[in-house]
């Protein structure tokens, strides 16, 4: 089994898009390896689903699933297509894109209650319950540019649906990031982890 973050989900559409990511086994991922039929193209929206993915906690044989997306005003009426036999990002005018929202927010999704059929769930030692489990997430984004690297901590973190002081097998945390500069070539991974800093998985947002 391939560790998180490495399966990469290829797309056709973003029809193709919104079932593949019910049906993922594991993490996904928007990257430079998605297909686009030669002369097809991809019409962003203001969220962009970055996939799914899924931790089997030890010893209580309870299956967590994460499901991720990005959101941003300025995706919407983007355009991903192939322009002589290399993805270009176009706006809504049809012009190249050369920078990305500087603020962006993530919506994640850390559920037990089996919404998305997930059958390879990755083994993780955890001694905590459930409940708990699922209020100890934590954000960040790594930005890399060729071999640089840059961390970006959340500049707000709130849990929206049922309050924090209320029993549930679900939570829905919404993360804002100041990403600063982001050209379309760089790829933005959003690292979620629990408070000792241990990886639980990760997403990854790549156009190019």
């Amino acid at each position: 089994m391939l560790p998180p973050g490495n399966r990469v989900l290829k797309l056709l559409s973003i029809a193709f898009l919104a079932l593949a990511i019910a049906m993922l086994p594991s993490n996904a991922q928007l990257n430079r390896s998605m297909v686009l039929d030669p002369g097809g193209a991809w019409h962003l929206r203001s969220r962009i689903p970055l996939g799914t993915d899924a931790l089997l906690l030890q010893p209580s044989h309870r299956v967590v699933e994460m499901l991720a997306s990005a959101e941003a005003p300025a995706f919407a009426g983007w355009t991903l297509r192939v322009q002589d036999k290399r993805p270009v990002l176009l706006d809504s005018a049809g012009h190249p894109v050369r920078v990305l929202p500087r603020v962006m927010t993530f919506r994640v999704t850390v559920s037990a209650r089996d919404n998305f059929a997930n059958s390879e769930p990755m083994p993780f030692d955890c001694a905590k319950n459930v409940e708990e489990f699922l209020l100890d997430m934590h954000f960040s984004v790594q930005i890399f540019r060729g071999m640089e690297m840059r961390s970006v901590k959340p500049t707000r973190q709130s849990m929206i649906g049922v309050p924090a002081d209320e029993s549930s097998d679900e939570r829905i945390y919404r993360v804002s990031f100041d990403l600063g500069e982001v050209r379309p070539d760089d790829r933005i991974v959003l690292l979620v982890t629990d408070a000792s800093g241990t990886r639980l998985t990760k997403f990854h947002l790549e156009f190019l």
